[in-house]
């Protein structure tokens, strides 16, 4: 039995609390990552006032998309991918760690700019114990197909306005939500004004897109379930990697028609 004038015991009932326990703080060589590219940093650890057994360290990408219930929209948090980082160890008190990583950011991580965050997450699994954790906004930038693609459109006359996640069935994977990039025609478009907006799913070769021009207003679910809407005209468009290595220009010249298309 420990003696009454024993602190231990008291700081270990401390640090369960999260009171005392170890902290936790990711530091990247860089905030801004182009999806498919690589993101690099560390996570620093610094223990408590006791020992602890950290179980695990994991890396969650996280992004926040907009669930819509009748006029009502709520914004949620789904993990696009975890990575762990870390085995089994433990801490000692006042002990200073780093874990330096690099992390393949997938392809299909949705973009920042114009449209929702997109963050890490670091967890520690602390036995029996709070668990400490760090979040990192990130910008990223379009893959590069996709921006091929993007570079394309606004070549044609179009100007990019929002881009924002949304709750929906993406093709072939487990996130549950999709990226909706929208348009408008610009001054240099050749035609009467258009909308559009652009759904990408990046494949390993290939980049899949759902082309939708001139719809009204409706939710997203029927833009994913191709139900013709409001006058709006619908498309799914397959660029394989010999399209995408044409450059700006040509895919621009394989989606002009489709974009004029019923002019």
């Amino acid at each position: 039995m420990p003696s009454p004038e024993d602190p231990m015991p008291f700081k270990k009932m401390l640090a369960r609390l999260g009171i005392g326990s170890a902290r936790v703080d990711t530091r990247l060589e860089h905030d801004t990552v182009r999806a498919g590219g690589d993101l690099h940093g560390l996570v620093h650890v610094q223990g408590g006032h006791t020992p602890q057994r950290i179980d695990r360290i994991d890396l969650h990408l996280m992004a926040q998309y907009l669930q819509r219930d009748n006029d009502r929209r709520s914004a949620l948090n789904a993990v696009v991918r975890t990575w762990r980082i870390s085995n089994p160890f433990t801490l000692q008190p006042r002990e200073e760690r780093e874990i330096p990583f690099s992390l393949r950011i997938p392809s299909h991580t949705p973009i920042t700019e114009r449209g929702s965050p997109v963050w890490i997450k670091t967890a520690l699994d602390i036995d029996n114990a709070l668990n400490p954790e760090d979040s990192d906004r990130i910008h990223v930038l379009p893959h590069p197909s996709l921006q091929t693609v993007l570079d394309a459109v606004q070549q044609l006359g179009f100007q990019w306005k929002n881009a924002y996640c949304e709750a929906g069935s993406p093709l072939g994977r487990d996130e549950p939500f999709v990226q909706e990039l929208e348009f408008h025609s610009g001054p240099e478009w050749k035609g009467p004004p258009r909308t559009l907006a652009l759904l990408p799913f990046p494949q390993d070769d290939a980049l899949e897109l759902i082309l939708d021009l001139d719809r009204g207003p409706r939710g997203l679910t029927s833009l994913l379930e191709g139900t013709a809407l409001d006058g709006g005209r619908r498309q799914r468009l397959l660029l394989s990697s010999r399209d995408l290595s044409e450059g700006t220009g040509g895919v621009a010249a394989l989606l002009g028609p489709h974009l004029r298309g019923g002019l």
